[in-house]
Order: structure tokens, then C-alpha cells, then sequence
């Protein structure tokens, strides 16, 4: 649940990445003749490059800029994710839940909803604080009123289950998984 978008991300590698490849073969042609010679149909590069000195400090100012937006944009993606749902301690003791199982008991509560295509569960930290998100597929033409009683209903198993009331996000949905479903047959 980052602030960031998603194509933004990969346009940016993209291009990162295509001018790290480029600089590559730039930096090889000029050092190793075999790349000049594999080149040389494709671009003509001089034979020999004379670069002033003050050249080369600007080079490796804008180098050394890259390298630190780089290190913060890694350091500041991708926060907040978890796979643990709740952690208690009491003393030296300290109790772990995975996430696994609040999936668990989200699908088995969910399992016999009949516009219900199915469920995703994901925990953050938010705050200090862990909470849940529960994404529901639901058929299309399905009752959403209907689907979000069973949801409030698992997340009610799922407080008891618990022990406790971990705050919780429901995303309604209905997309190309939920309307190439088949219905489900009562018999």
C-alpha cells in the first residue's frame, strides 16, 4: 500500500536500465577493441576521446546524485508490508500470528458466500499499528449488501479467533476474475 505507481516504477527502471546498457557499451567500445569492432557497423565512435578534466568531475558529480536518489528511492519503497497479523508480548514471552491464518479463517468464513468469487488478505503497518486488508471478489450482479454481512461476520470469527480487534480494510471488487467465474450450482 505504497503512494507510488506502480508503471511510474517500471517506466523509470526502464529507462534507467537503457542507459546503463548504453554507457556499457560506450565505456566498452572505447576500452576494449573487440566491442569497438561489433560496434563499428552501428555507430561510429572516434577512435580516440579527449575529455578535459573538469568534464569527468561534473561526470562524477551527476554519477554520485544518481546513486543517492537511487538508494533513496529504494529505501523508501515498499513500506509498510507485513506477514505477521498480531504480536503479542507479555514479559520475556511473545506470541506470533502469521497473516496465513487470518487468510485461513477469512476463506473458510467466506467459503459458502454464494456471490463471492474469493478473497485476498494482506496485513501492513500503519502506524506502529498492524491492520488488515481484506479484498473480495464478488460475482458480478452479486448482492453486495449479502457479501458485506459475511464479510462483517468473518471479521467477527476472525476478533475471536484473534483474541483481539485488529483494525481491517474491506475492498469490494469485481473485475475479469469475477465475471469469467462460474456460478456456483445448488443441488
Amino acid at each position: 500500500m505504497t503512494k507510488s505507481n506502480r508503471t511510474l516504477n517500471r517506466i523509470i527502471l526502464l529507462v534507467l536500465g537503457l542507459v546503463a546498457v548504453i554507457a556499457g557499451l560506450t565505456i566498452g567500445a572505447g576500452v576494449l577493441p573487440a566491442v569497438r569492432d561489433a560496434l563499428k557497423p552501428y555507430v561510429t565512435l572516434p577512435s580516440n576521446v579527449s575529455v578535459p578534466a573538469a568534464s569527468l568531475w561534473i561526470v562524477a558529480g551527476v554519477c554520485v546524485v544518481v546513486i543517492v536518489l537511487a538508494l533513496a528511492w529504494v529505501f523508501t519503497r515498499g513500506r509498510g508490508g507485513t506477514s505477521v497479523a498480531v504480536r503479542e508480548r507479555t514479559g520475556e514471552d511473545q506470541v506470533t500470528i502469521n497473516v496465513a491464518l487470518v487468510r485461513d479463517v477469512i476463506d473458510h468464513e467466506l467459503h459458502g458466500v454464494r456471490d463471492v468469487v474469493g478473497a485476498k488478505v494482506d496485513t501492513y503497518l500503519v502506524k506502529r499499528q498492524r491492520a488488515a486488508r481484506i479484498r473480495v471478489n464478488v460475482r458480478r450482479g452479486g448482492d453486495a449488501v449479502t457479501v458485506l454481512d459475511a464479510v462483517d461476520h468473518a471479521i467477527g470469527v476472525l476478533d475471536r479467533t484473534l483474541g483481539r480487534q485488529v483494525p481491517v480494510l474491506v475492498h469490494l471488487t469485481g473485475g475479469t476474475r469475477a465475471a469469467l467465474a462460474k456460478p456456483t450450482r445448488v443441488q
